[in-house]
């Protein structure tokens, strides 16, 4: 178990050894990958930073949609950049619809070959068959690729909810109406406009824009190898002790969720309630053999209600292992991580996210 308030005499990730016994090899390659897209500084990285600056919400034509009915609620994704738009009537007898764009999806060569190939005002869309959703005969979905940005793509999902206690049936005009709506949005996502409004909270804020000050905290037993962006509100710092075989991850991440409560303790992962600059923190720790771990999730703001489930959370996590894992290593045992290193790191992003912008 880790022991969150003592500090350890024994050198942990993060623990800064005497000069004297630091260890340096200023001579070894250099472990960063070759053209790897999400790196902090590949092709994506720019255009993560556009996404960020946009507000997905203020992209959707709702004028658009007046003919499936009212609105009845405007709801954000957990990952920040969807905005679901919810149209249709309270009357339980008639169906609900439901149009969602997401700026940022993943998207290569292999998903272009999995899906059909369409065109719409001159441009290249993919439609997605997902054969297993039970709602696919009243659904579709559809990405399109962002020129000059291999990676990625922006999404609609479109689907229609029977009315209540109605059992599913199929929708024959589902991709008709969802290509039709997305000709009225596909120019508008596709150029980013800056969002109108100043953004609050972790709205348009990189998680590693204090990338420095974090990499400080650490100390120069590690050294950085790499900087990922698994999208444009998660990133990854991953350092390597190379004369000691052990890698550390600094796992950084903002996102839209209900209040989190934490999962039931286990022996080897435990979690608790505590409070951080007097707000609301899931702390969780977990002791493996090849892995260790701490993480902190903060709730910067409150939800604005039940239905919505958009409380911000900062959640900033270190995790330990061997840098390069091979069958001999049966006995490695990951070395333990420091929970006070971690909240300093999370104060340091929580600051960040408060007074910077993405």
């Amino acid at each position: 178990m880790i022991d969150l308030g003592s500090q350890r005499r024994a050198e942990r990730p993060g623990d800064d050894p005497p000069a004297q016994s630091r260890e340096e090899s200023p001579s070894e390659e250099p472990l960063q990958p070759k053209n790897d897209p999400l790196a902090g500084d590949g092709p994506l990285f720019t255009h993560f930073k556009r996404v960020r600056a946009a507000d997905p919400c203020d992209l959707v034509p709702h004028s658009k949609l007046k003919k499936y009915g009212p609105e009845q609620l405007v709801v954000r994704g957990s990952g920040i950049t969807e905005c679901q738009y919810l149209t249709g009537y309270s009357d339980a007898s008639k169906s609900v619809y439901s149009f969602k764009i997401d700026l940022h999806t993943h998207f290569e060569q292999k998903d272009a070959e999995e899906a059909e190939q369409e065109k719409l005002d001159g441009r290249t869309i993919y439609r997605e068959e997902y054969s297993t959703d039970s709602a696919s005969q009243r659904s579709c979905h559809y990405k399109v690729p962002y020129e000059g940005v291999e990676g990625s793509a922006f999404a609609l999902d479109l689907l229609k909810t029977p009315p209540r206690g109605k059992e599913s049936q199929e929708w024959p005009q589902r991709c008709a109406a969802a290509k039709q709506y997305l000709g009225a949005v596909m120019d508008r996502i596709l150029k980013l406009p800056p969002r109108k409004g100043r953004a609050v909270g972790i709205m348009g804020k990189d998680p590693c824009a204090r990338k420095d000050d974090l990499l400080a905290a650490i100390g120069r037993s590690y050294k950085l190898i790499d900087v990922r962006y698994s999208s444009p509100y998660s990133c990854d710092l991953q350092l390597a002790n190379k004369a000691k075989n052990q890698e550390l991850t600094l796992a950084s991440g903002l996102a839209l969720h209900e209040r989190q409560t934490g999962g039931k303790s286990t022996e080897q992962v435990k979690n608790r309630r505590l409070t951080m600059n007097g707000l609301y923190t899931l702390n969780s720790r977990s002791d493996y053999k090849v892995s260790k771990s701490c993480q902190n999730s903060v709730e910067l703001r409150r939800a604005t209600n039940s239905r919505k489930n958009d409380a911000h959370y900062v959640t900033v996590g270190l995790s330990s292992g061997k840098l390069e894992l091979e069958d001999a290593d049966a006995s490695f045992e990951a070395p333990p991580v420091s929970c006070a290193l971690v909240t300093r790191l999370t104060r340091i992003v929580l600051d960040g996210v408060r007074r910077t912008q993405s």
